[in-house]
């Protein structure tokens, strides 16, 4: 694969045995073949398809990796397990892996339920969430594929985040494999932080599915914001979304930076802060680009 590859299905596919003896808590699993390739017409970049053997004989594992909450899951999953069921001929069992907790108040759904005219559908998936895993517990002993994702779990901090690299350089990972720690790492950190720890590369970063899905996530919400309360509004809610992603800003340095956006008129200079927005490697560098295009500071000459 190509080395800005860095979707579910590559991290899953490093190691997928030991990813999925961890996960369903069986050491006798044995990871037959990938069906990903052959399933592409229905599956995303995030979906995985292996065809895994146990005692009683082979069985289908469906793996969604989902950066943020989507209503639409139980639906999808009854979907997608239904069609490789009717494919391969096997039972399914499929997984939801959430990476980014939801809004407090919403619940994850763990089976699609339908009834109508007397008929009733129902189908379980199990639930894994990422920020209710222990990083540290990962690190020194979970599967490969998860050490990328330390700094979405309980307990991460710096510490363990060095910790995961050096993992992942001991256990001899690609370079791919950083970059997702590193874009990971920056939703604890500052991205000089990560810098200094990861080897940061912004080029094949912004390659990743998981890094688009931020970016195409924040135009979409600066969309909608546009279409209902204005274009300005929208794409200063489209870089807040961005900023608070990408650094985890407190309250008070959102409200900060939407008072210093509102002084910026002019839709097309916004337009180019959401770019800056989605690149810049640290809050200092968008506060100085944010400063001279609200002209609050003259630049230097």
């Amino acid at each position: 694969m190509g080395r800005a590859d860095v979707s579910g299905k590559w991290l899953l596919g490093e190691a997928p045995e030991e990813w999925v003896r961890w996960m369903l808590a069986d050491p006798t699993l044995e990871v037959e073949e990938f069906l990903t390739a052959e399933f592409r017409h229905v599956l995303r970049h995030s979906d995985v398809l292996l065809r895994v053997r146990d005692a009683q004989g082979p069985f289908l594992l469906l793996v969604e990796l989902q950066l943020h909450y989507d209503p639409e899951m139980p639906r999808r999953m009854q979907a997608y397990a239904a069609l490789a069921e009717e494919k391969y001929r096997l039972s399914v069992y499929p997984l939801v892996l959430y990476l980014l907790s939801p809004a407090p108040g919403v619940s994850l759904p763990d089976c699609y339920h339908s009834e109508f005219r007397g008929l009733v559908a129902h189908r379980d998936f199990r639930v894994v969430k990422a920020w209710e895993l222990e990083a540290r517990v990962v690190v020194e002993q979970g599967p490969l594929a998860l050490v990328p994702l330390v700094p979405l779990m309980r307990g991460a901090d710096e510490d363990v985040v060095r910790a995961g690299v050096r993992a992942l350089w001991e256990r001899g990972a690609g370079e791919e494999m950083e970059v997702v720690l590193a874009l990971f790492a920056s939703f604890i950190m500052s991205a000089e932080r990560v810098r200094q720890i990861v080897r940061w590369e912004m080029a094949v970063l912004r390659e990743s599915p998981w890094y688009q899905e931020i970016v195409q996530e924040g135009l979409q919400q600066g969309r909608q914001e546009g279409l209902q309360e204005g274009v300005q509004k929208g794409l200063v809610e489209a870089v807040l979304h961005l900023l608070r992603t990408r650094f985890d800003l407190s309250g008070s340095a959102v409200e900060s930076l939407a008072m210093q956006l509102q002084k910026v008129s002019e839709a097309e200079v916004l337009r180019q802060l959401l770019v800056v927005a989605a690149s810049t490697e640290s809050m200092d560098e968008f506060q100085a680009s944010l400063e001279r295009a609200a002209g609050i500071i003259t630049p230097a000459e």
